[in-house]
């Protein structure tokens, strides 16, 4: 294999990695309004002299709201030394889906490394359809929190509701609460074939939902177990999610999860470390229902 194809190879790998293991650093994706920690992954993507730790603020970046601080770290993040923080942030900029970003992604399109252009013409041909479609920045779906059910990629076949994550631990806040909650919806609607169900809904809507469209039901019952600050610094979480049939709410399977996020402290360290250990415990969700569905 010629150098050319090992570092394209490299940097494919690299920002797969990157997605399954956000907080390797300790950053975690971000799924609330633009707040303070948007402002500090901003600038992790605009002044970190670690490209790791931009290649992960530009994936983070991916799931917040779209607010115009964003778009702009994102597209300038296009024009990163680095190739694998420009394969991110083409990645995230789909994902946020605001054709605001399409001359800079059609820019990116002929970037000199392979994994970079093959991203942003990914990127591009979605915001294209949002374009073509009126669409707004959010790419056209819906949260799952306003009362509407979030689409799915690919063929539906499965149908999900998620709730309010609970804890025994005096820490954790409802706001951190109803974050991780974001996290796990915004997570499992990444699934192919998933239909997020909206918050509200009850169990006999849920119901007419799965039986009209011929969907299997799973409901994601959360808990923050536990959540300590470290002697040397830093936050660790450990959580568990347990996987039911919906809308009947049989327990299937349990997911466990742990992270660690060091050097930080207070709300902000917190939800990263929640966030972090809840995406490993929905690394194998897919399987699980997968498991649990009827032949």
């Amino acid at each position: 294999m010629v150098p050319g194809r090992l570092r394209r190879l490299a940097i494919v790998v690299m920002v797969s990695a990157l997605l399954s293991a956000l907080l390797s650093v300790g950053i975690a994706p971000l799924l609330a309004h633009a707040d303070a920690r948007t402002d500090y992954l901003v600038r992790l993507l605009r002044t970190s002299e670690a490209f790791r730790v931009r290649a992960q603020a530009a994936l983070s970046l991916g799931s917040v709201t779209p607010e115009p601080q964003v778009i702009d770290a994102l597209t300038a993040a296009l024009r990163d030394d680095e190739a694998a923080v420009r394969a991110a942030a083409a990645s995230s900029l789909e994902r946020l889906g605001d054709p605001s970003a399409l001359p800079a992604l059609r820019a990116a399109s002929s970037d000199r490394e392979r994994a970079v252009a093959d991203a942003a013409r990914s990127a591009v041909r979605a915001l294209e359809r949002v374009a073509r479609t009126g669409g707004g920045s959010s790419a056209g779906t819906t949260t799952a929190s306003t009362g509407t059910t979030v689409e799915p990629r690919g063929t539906p076949r499965f149908y999900v509701g998620v709730g309010m994550p609970g804890t025994k631990v005096a820490a954790v806040d409802r706001a951190v609460l109803a974050s991780a909650r974001g996290f796990i919806a915004s997570r499992v609607q990444q699934l192919e074939g998933v239909v997020v169900a909206p918050e509200s809904e009850s169990p006999r809507q849920a119901q007419q939902v799965i039986r009209q469209r011929s969907l299997t039901g799973f409901y994601l019952d959360s808990s923050i177990v536990s959540l300590e600050t470290r002697p040397d610094g830093g936050v660790r979480a450990q959580v568990s999610v347990v996987v039911q049939t919906y809308p009947d709410r049989n327990v299937r399977s349990m997911l466990n999860g742990a992270a660690t996020v060091m050097g930080e402290t207070g709300v902000a360290a917190q939800r990263a470390a929640i966030e972090g250990a809840l995406n490993g415990a929905l690394r194998n969700l897919g399987t699980a229902m997968g498991a649990g569905s009827p032949r």
